[in-house]
């Protein structure tokens, strides 16, 4: 089994494949090779982020041919991977192997690529160089679920169930404390109350991505995908992540007795959590908040895909919390899936997305300018 790891990246602020897509009014934007590890082709792209139109930058996980010598960070305009900003076969100070990254976050001085919590990659010259060195006291090599950097402090959340803060930016000097751990032994909290949620953040499937944890920007407001005793729930705080209630999920039946696959905010108050299988075809969900994740209700997928065996592992919003995506695979078609909203997730549709290649992660600038990216190398632009 592959081990998922990395490190946190700050900055200022592939080729998809023979078969990796174009149609539909999207462009391949290619990958660069790093050296002697062919990138294009063959690293799997976990997250995308754009500052501007033509400012914006790519993360991977090695995959396939570059299985093994971690991922990387990519500088990319438009319409086109520019430039190898970090790579990841060397590891780090805490890792031998390969970094892999998780997700990318801007932070009040650029932007974060992270992957695992014990080492920093950072930027000191507006992202054109990079060094790594160790996150603070943090020591795990765990990958990060979650990180969000504010004016007060830094949050990580990682796949071990812990959620840890610390006052300060993830320097090597941030001391971190970890707040909810109820996986731990001893428990944080000790003992974990009754009516809080009694399991942590976790992660839902490999590769290890983003999409079953938010974090605010100020931090405050954190939720993760659970379900213990086959409970399908969220679990959410409004604390800081010093507390997390759990909210059960509305009209699931069947099968679906794992954590929802994911969690995404359009703003404070909408959010989408959504459940695919490719075990149980046609009982794949689709639910729906506008009270901040409080109460749920069910959606209904689009009728051309509902009965489908599914992957739907992230999904994304543009700014304006109407218009907003998850991203796939449809083992029916053998090919890419999309679905889009312009109503803030109240209804959706199919979009078409010319690609053979599984999509894991996508960013919107706005409703016009997106981006999509996933296995084999493959991003592609829309403008």
């Amino acid at each position: 089994m592959k081990k998922v790891v990395g490190a946190l990246i700050l900055a200022a602020c592939g080729t998809t494949g023979a078969d990796g897509g174009g149609g539909g009014g999207w462009t391949p934007m290619p990958l660069i090779d790093d050296g002697s590890v062919q990138r294009a082709d063959n690293d799997l792209v976990t997250g995308i982020y754009f500052a501007s139109a033509d400012d914006g930058y790519v993360v991977t996980q090695g995959d396939m041919g570059s299985f093994g010598d971690g991922g990387a960070v990519f500088k990319a305009g438009a319409t086109a991977v520019k430039s190898l900003a970090f790579s990841g076969k060397n590891g780090g100070p805490s890792e031998l192997g390969g970094v892999d990254f998780v997700g990318l976050q801007p932070t009040p001085s650029g932007i974060a690529a992270f992957a695992y919590s014990a080492d920093l990659v950072a930027s000191t010259d507006h992202g054109a160089t990079f060094a790594i060195a160790k996150n603070g006291d943090l020591a795990g090599i765990e990958p990060l679920l979650g990180f969000q950097q504010s004016a007060s402090g830094t949050t990580v959340v990682r796949d071990t169930g812990v959620v840890s803060v610390s006052s300060s930016a993830p320097t090597a000097s941030a001391t971190y404390t970890d707040v909810w751990a109820p996986n731990g032994d001893p428990p944080t909290p000790n003992p974990v109350p009754a009516n809080e949620c009694q399991g942590g953040p976790l992660g839902t499937g490999a590769p290890v991505t983003r999409s079953s944890v938010y974090v605010s920007a100020d931090r405050m407001t954190i939720a993760y995908t659970s379900a213990p005793a086959m409970d399908p729930q969220i679990c959410l705080s409004h604390d800081g992540g010093h507390s997390f209630t759990p909210v059960l999920l509305a009209g699931i039946s069947g099968d679906a007795t794992t954590p929802p696959t994911g969690i995404a905010y359009a703003n404070a108050t909408t959010a989408i959590t959504w459940w695919a299988s490719t075990t149980y075809p046609g009982e794949s969900y689709l639910q729906r908040s506008t009270d901040g994740g409080a109460t749920w209700q069910m959606v209904a997928l689009p009728p051309d895909i509902a009965s489908h065996s599914l992957e739907l592992p992230g999904a994304f919003f543009a700014p304006d919390a109407a218009h907003g995506w998850i991203v796939g695979y449809d083992h029916d078609t053998s090919k890419a899936v999309m679905l889009a909203t312009s109503d803030g997730g109240a209804t959706w549709t199919t979009e078409a997305v010319d690609s053979e290649n599984k999509l894991y992660t996508g960013f919107a600038l706005d409703a016009t300018h997106v981006w999509v990216g996933g296995a084999a190398g493959t991003v592609l632009a829309k403008q």
